[in-house]
Order: C-alpha cells, then structure tokens, then sequence
C-alpha cells in the first residue's frame, strides 16, 4: 500500500525542525495543513485548467502558502525565521504540492490525517529529545540542570537528519507501509545548500561553495547507489535510510 502523508515534506520539516518541542509541534501542524491545502487546491482545479497550468499552481500556491504559514506561525511562537530558513519552508510547499500532484492521495483527507498524525507524533518525540540531550529542558522547562552527555551537538543537521529517518522508519512500522517513489534528492540539495556541512577556508567564496555542495552531493549520490544492494529492515527502505545515510555523511564532513 502507498503512502497517504507526504514523506519528503515531512522529512524536510523534520530535518529543519526537530531541535525542540515546540518546534516540531508546530512544524507538523503546518507540514499537514500544506499537503491538505495542495491536495485540495489540486481537486479544485484539475477539472477546469490544463495539466501544466494545474502543477504550476498547485506548486507556486503550495509554496507560497506554506512559507507564509511558517513565517506567521513561528512569529507567534517566537521562533525565529531568518531568510534561509523561510526559503526553505517554501521548498516544504513545494515538496507537498509534489506529493499531492504525484503521489497517491486522492483526496483521501481521513487516511492523510491519520498517517501523518503518527508520523507527527514521532516527530514531536524525537524533538523532545534532542532538546533534553542538548540542555535538560522539555518545552523550555528544565528537567535536569548538568549531565555528562549535554552536548550543543545535538541541534545540528547531522541529528535532524538522523531524526528524519528515525521518524520515518518507525511510522512506516507502525503503519506497514513503506516508502517508494520518492526523489530524496530534491530536499537532500536544499539542505546542504542551506546547511553546509564543512566550510572551504582556502579558496573561499564561490569556489568554496561549489566544491562544498559539490562534494556533499557526489557522496550522497554514491551512497545512495550502495544502499541499492543493501538489505535493511521493509520500513527502513527508501526514504528512511537515506536519511540515516546522511546523518553520518554529515557527521564525517563536519569533521573537516
């Protein structure tokens, strides 16, 4: 069976804002309500504009509509939202109108809800973890003052993607699904574009980042082509262990 929630926006979301509760919290509401509004921009439309002008719209809405929801959200929280991560949050829309136009949703809002709600739910978990390993608190409360294994380590991407594919892996479980017909590359790019895991001081400006980015992505790529021989758990495949895989790219880069 395929698929009802979006798993690239999510992983996305998850990837961005996994660092704290409140975080994921309000990030899965808002990655849900994205693919509940492309889906439903998509019915709208398809019936009375050709097929190009129907996934242009439901991507360029999507994103829109996403990235301002992120921005009006995360501002009421307080969180806050620096360009590149609003510009990310559109990469998010256009993930979830990808997911709506392509994937197998069919206006199926109560399976859509329902499977992203348990994806939503390990998300907020693994967010409340990183936050306590990182400082002790849970939702800004402080639950233990000094431990050995606090580490700021914790909030960096490398564990976002880890979070990512844990997430994934463990609602796929729960669901007996697993995830197919995903393009990881389209929210690996923007990531490590976003997020660079290692800085070139030597030659600096745009040569440094096309070597970073470069480099970043040639390993993901072959990576991605060994997984294809690899035998891992039916709801690790696909999506969930390439997002593990670049946890420890990640990891290894940071190094240098």
């Amino acid at each position: 069976m395929k698929l009802k929630y979006p798993a690239e926006a999510f992983a996305l979301g998850i990837v961005l804002f996994s660092r704290n509760m409140k975080e994921a919290f309000a990030g899965g509401i808002l990655v849900l309500l994205a693919v509940v509004f492309a889906e439903f921009l998509k019915n709208l439309l398809e019936n009375w504009i050709p097929v190009w002008s129907l996934r242009l719209c439901v991507l360029m809405g999507t994103g829109a509509v996403t990235a301002s929801a992120f921005l009006l959200g995360f501002t009421a929280l307080g969180i806050t939202v620096d360009n590149g991560t609003w510009l990310m949050t559109a990469v998010i829309g256009l993930l979830a109108g990808k997911t709506a136009l392509f994937g197998n949703l069919e206006a199926d809002y109560g399976n859509i809800f329902y499977e992203s709600g348990i994806l939503w739910g390990f998300w907020i978990l693994l967010g409340i973890l990183r936050e306590f390993l990182t400082q002790g608190t849970v939702f800004g409360n402080l639950l233990l003052e000094e431990a050995p294994f606090f580490s700021q380590s914790f909030q960096g991407t490398a564990f976002g993607f880890l979070a990512a594919g844990l997430a994934l892996a463990f609602a796929n479980g729960v669901l007996k699904k697993k995830s197919s017909g995903t393009q990881s590359l389209f929210l690996v790019i923007p990531v490590i574009i976003f997020a660079r895991p290692f800085e070139m001081v030597t030659f600096g400006g745009i040569i440094a980042f096309i070597w970073t980015v470069g480099v970043s992505v040639l390993l993901y790529i072959s990576v991605q082509k060994i997984l294809r021989f690899s035998n891992p758990g039916p709801y690790f495949r696909g999506l969930p262990l390439e997002m593990l895989s670049m946890s420890f790219i990640y990891l290894i880069l940071s190094i240098y």
